[in-house]
């Protein structure tokens, strides 16, 4: 067995342990062993590649030790001067793992109260990542390390990350104003490992920086002052994303487009050439964007002015028929390089306010009928 054989051996162990940790039915060290085992398989799966691709592992001090989990994302994300074929991890691959491993740190060292939704979110991240780097670097497939099986029985259904950080500062002000301090805490740690992940920041903040963190949150303050980095990231950056390239049979998914000869058009049939320069023009509210403005345009006496989350503001969507309909929503908008996001258009929001205004939308009605479809 090669050296990196050792090490890619360990790493799936601790990966099928995590999954099997994951699907269990009862919750006593569940979260804390998933987020542990997933941390540690990739740290070993890192070193496995590493290895694999002519790179070193070991501390340049002479002690013999090997590099942490930092050391080994960095350098799988940027290579080394003398060695870039040990390059393969892109950035929101690294930060997916910084996110990992920071909401390890305090699972391991601290309390944390980690939300179903986003353990299964980052759990559900690290298997794509992990699929990733067995089929680029070792030309193997996760599905000979784990039985083909579609998802585990639950009493809930996924959702998406906006919905969950929505969630979350909802449950932190509501505990800030229960009184229940180090509980709220323990739910903040949870979102900062997201921040910190994405802001390529792996030291473990101490108990002031949490505190001032929990008290801009219970002020009501903005996620972009509070959280900047994963606000960047579900804004992608910019208020309404960048350009858009179109696709024609190749891979690079893009608006897809589909190629007919000339002789094989009727006479019947309409044909039309056209180029969007930019489709996220028509949707430029990314969740959060969507969240804010609907808020902001209620009218000063409504009940719900500057109250609506992101979870009700959908179940709305759903009640109102709007959530499957092209003009109001889309789901995944093409970024480029594989990445989407999801966008809503001014008129979903104009409808939005309107029907609320107008009484035709009860918000509690709305909710209680269509939040199981979002995993509530």
């Amino acid at each position: 067995m090669t050296d990196y054989e050792g090490y890619k051996s360990t790493a799936t162990d601790s990966f099928r342990i995590a999954v099997e940790l994951f699907n269990r039915p009862f919750e006593n060290g569940r979260t804390e062993g998933v987020l542990i085992l997933l941390d540690h398989s990739f740290e070993m799966l890192l070193k496995a590649a590493i290895l694999r691709r002519g790179g070193e592992i070991r501390a340049d001090d002479g002690s013999g030790q090997t590099i942490s989990l930092e050391k080994c994302v960095k350098r799988c994300r940027d290579g080394t001067r003398d060695n870039q074929r040990i390059q393969f991890l892109s950035k929101s691959e690294a930060a997916a793992i910084f996110s990992l491993n920071n909401l390890r740190d305090y699972a391991q060292h601290d309390q944390v109260d980690v939300r179903e939704q986003q353990l299964y979110l980052q759990s559900r991240q690290c298997t794509d990542i992990f699929e990733m780097i067995l089929t680029r670097v070792f030309n193997e497939s996760l599905s000979q390390y784990l039985p083909d099986r579609v998802l585990p029985l639950s009493t809930t259904v996924p959702t998406d990350i906006a919905s969950v950080i929505d969630q979350e500062i909802d449950e932190i002000q509501e505990l800030m104003d229960e009184g229940a301090t180090d509980e709220a805490r323990n739910k903040l740690k949870a979102l900062d490992s997201v921040e910190r992940g994405l802001a390529d920041d792996g030291d473990t903040p101490d108990h002031s920086e949490l505190t001032t963190k929990l008290e801009a949150v219970d002020d009501d303050q903005d996620l972009e002052d509070i959280f900047p980095s994963t606000f960047a990231a579900l804004t992608d950056g910019v208020d309404s994303g960048g350009g858009v390239r179109i696709n024609l049979g190749s891979d690079d998914p893009g608006l897809p487009a589909q190629y007919v000869p000339e002789d094989e058009i009727d006479e019947d049939d309409d044909v039309y050439l056209f180029t969007e320069k930019n489709i996220h023009g028509r949707y430029p509210f990314n969740p959060m964007q969507f969240k804010k403005q609907v808020n902001s345009e209620l009218s000063e006496d409504c009940d719900w002015k500057g109250e609506l989350s992101l979870p009700r503001l959908k179940s709305i969507l759903v009640e109102m028929g709007l959530w499957e309909q092209e003009k109001f929503h889309q789901s995944e908008l093409p970024l480029g390089a594989g990445d989407t996001r999801p966008g809503y258009s001014p008129s979903c929001v104009d409808s939005v306010v309107e029907a609320i205004e107008a009484g035709e939308i009860v918000v509690e009605d709305a909710w209680e009928a269509n939040k199981a479809e979002f995993g509530y």
